[in-house]
């Protein structure tokens, strides 16, 4: 288990060949030992959640849905939500947008650098949504304006787990209750979770990026 944490602190493309040296420093002093110790535990606890569904197409999978219920515990005593609602939210949704929560869930408190992807070290609003449905295999796009494509869109009524949510340039995804969502704000801030005004939630556009495939056929 130890061997798939550390491999899936760097799911995503490498950033080498294009990083400067700042960047490279800070990587040899980083190892992904260090990175990964240093996250909330609701992190922690989507790492362990993630590698286990990974490693099956089963997402009934016995020890996952306990890993995932730690899980999703963590999140809604955080965010004051119905424990057992938030759990029988990401259960109803398939494999790839569990993937996506999950994978969004290990950013936490990941600074906001704008156009960044690194993961673990610095994202954008748009990276984290690009990071995190790249590892469940979807081909997103990284631009946000890109992300809340009219052929992606769904009604609020329709939303689920993983969706993605924005207006202008700011994307962030959708927890699956309650409008609560996970997102990576502007000004230099980190990775954290919102719950979504009733007021904001009517004027912001939703995507489900799952149905990119349909488009790009």
């Amino acid at each position: 288990v130890l061997m798939l944490v550390t491999a899936l602190a760097y799911v995503g493309p490498a950033h080498a060949a294009s990083s400067t040296g700042n960047d490279v420093r800070s990587r040899q002093l980083q190892m992904p030992g260090e990175l990964i110790r240093k996250r909330p535990q609701i992190s922690l606890d989507a790492i362990r959640a993630l590698s286990l569904i990974m490693r099956t197409e089963n997402q009934e999978d016995p020890q996952y849905l306990a890993a995932r219920r730690v899980v999703s515990d963590g999140v809604a005593a955080r965010l004051n939500l119905k424990p057992s609602a938030l759990d029988g939210a990401w259960s109803r949704v398939p494999r790839d947008h569990q993937i996506a929560v999950l994978s969004a869930l290990t950013q936490l408190n990941v600074r906001y650098v704008q156009g960044k992807e690194d993961s673990y070290v610095k994202m954008d609003c748009s990276g984290l949504m690009w990071f995190s449905w790249r590892t469940a295999g979807v081909d997103m796009p990284r631009q946000a304006v890109s992300q809340l494509d009219p052929r992606m869109r769904v009604d609020r009524k329709d939303a689920i787990a993983g969706d993605v949510v924005g207006e202008g340039t700011h994307v962030q995804m959708y927890l699956g209750i309650d409008l609560a969502m996970i997102h990576a704000p502007f000004g230099g801030k980190v990775v954290k979770f919102k719950i979504m005004s009733k007021e904001q939630a009517a004027r912001v556009a939703w995507t489900n990026p799952s149905n990119i495939a349909h488009y790009r056929l």
